[in-house]
């Protein structure tokens, strides 16, 4: 198991999932969630346009389960500041099942040792609006 994801392998599996979509390695981050009580790793790509998220597969150094969102679908974006990680929230268009609004909350650690996630989280705290 590598102890840093590879960018590159995200890339690559994000253009296979979306071909043509245009890419920037500054918008890629990590998130962290826990499902059943337990931890997945998933990588993420978000723009004002654009946003892609992928699970992290980490006994084989893969991504699985792409997810995108398109500029017509997303409403909002805008962060949280939690105590170890930043909380990053998407209001979409999109309705779940229930009539409910999507709305996607992902976390954001702060203590990672992934370099370009650290210099990512930075830049996208600054760019993004930051609410209480």
């Amino acid at each position: 198991m590598p102890f840093f994801i590879n960018q590159d392998k995200f890339k690559a599996y994000m253009l296979s999932e979306v071909p043509g979509i245009p890419y920037d390695e500054r918008n890629v981050l990590l998130s962290i969630s826990t499902v059943k009580s337990a931890p997945k790793m998933n990588c993420i790509y978000v723009s004002s346009d654009f946003f892609f998220a992928a699970q992290y597969q980490s006994n084989f150094d893969t991504f699985s389960k792409g997810f995108s969102l398109n500029k017509q679908q997303l409403r909002e974006i805008y962060l949280k500041d939690k105590l170890l990680s930043t909380q990053l929230i998407i209001k979409t268009n999109e309705k779940m099942k229930d009539g409910n609004e999507l709305v996607l909350k992902m976390n954001l650690p702060k203590l990672n040792r992934t370099p370009w996630h650290i210099k990512n989280l930075k830049r996208i705290r600054n760019k993004l609006e930051m609410v209480k």
